[in-house]
């Protein structure tokens, strides 16, 4: 089954932008005329004027600009904003459509439109996605210290410039999408007494061993896991084994911090 939503905008209960007026716009803008444009549209000359008109009258900027010339005479163009007005209703049916196939998608998670839009947008090389709020924010120099909390209860520290803390608009309570490599993730079978990087407890519940390298997959609650990619040499006599619970700890500077 597939379901099908049609993106109308409207403003002070008159309709603004449909599909049907979007198609108009961009063949208007294609042709450089309101005739041809309506044509091409699938409209008469006097359906497509009337959109324009109650488009232009709507809206806060017009969205053609045309000549007079008389009926089929006379150029037309998009304006700055019809421009725009397209490029972001596109956008904005690719994220409804992005929510629909979430809707029939039941290991996609809905709880936010982060969950969603991570899912279907956010293509990395970083191994580890982990999702959480942001709890804490502590300035360090030029730097600040995010401190994240995790949906299993775990707390995750990224440092990051304070430019990027503004650029972001972090605030507690905001919800974050923290990522890294699974290289930059080291195994051990107790935790470090002392250390600034962060340290995660998880259960060992896959292994692929190779010949100098092995990925290990660590579950550390609510469902979630966290990759490490480590190099043999680095795991000082650790014996990897499927079940046992395992310490892996990162650098908060090698974190990367997303969000919406």
């Amino acid at each position: 089954m597939e379901f099908e939503a049609l993106l109308t905008l409207n403003t002070n209960q008159k309709l603004f932008a449909n599909p049907k007026r979007i198609a108009l716009l961009e063949q208007i803008g294609a042709s450089g005329s309101i005739s041809q444009g309506a044509k091409l549209a699938g409209l008469s000359y006097r359906a497509a004027w009337n959109a324009i008109n109650d488009m232009n009258q709507v809206s806060p900027y017009p969205v053609i600009a045309s000549e007079t010339g008389g009926k089929g005479g006379g150029g037309a163009k998009l304006t700055e904003f019809g421009t725009r007005l397209i490029k972001v209703y596109s956008l904005m049916n690719q994220m409804q459509t992005m929510v629909m196939q979430a809707l029939m998608d039941t290991n996609v998670t809905t709880e936010s439109l982060l969950d969603v839009m991570s899912h279907f947008t956010l293509k990395t090389s970083a191994r580890n996605q982990l999702k959480g709020k942001v709890i804490r924010i502590e300035s360090q120099d030029v730097k600040d210290k995010v401190v994240v909390q995790l949906e299993s209860g775990s707390e995750i520290s990224a440092v990051i410039t304070h430019v990027s803390t503004l650029q972001l608009n972090l605030a507690i309570e905001k919800e974050v999408l923290l990522l890294f490599k699974a290289p930059s993730v080291m195994i051990s079978e107790t935790a470090k007494p002392t250390t600034d990087y962060n340290q995660l407890q998880g259960q060992l519940v896959h292994l692929t061993q190779g010949v100098e390298s092995s990925e290990v997959f660590l579950d550390i609650g609510a469902g979630t896991l966290l990759y490490a990619s480590v190099i043999h040499d680095s795991l000082q006599n650790v014996n990897l084994q499927l079940d046992k619970f395992y310490f892996a700890s990162f650098d908060p500077n090698q974190i990367l911090v997303t969000c919406i």
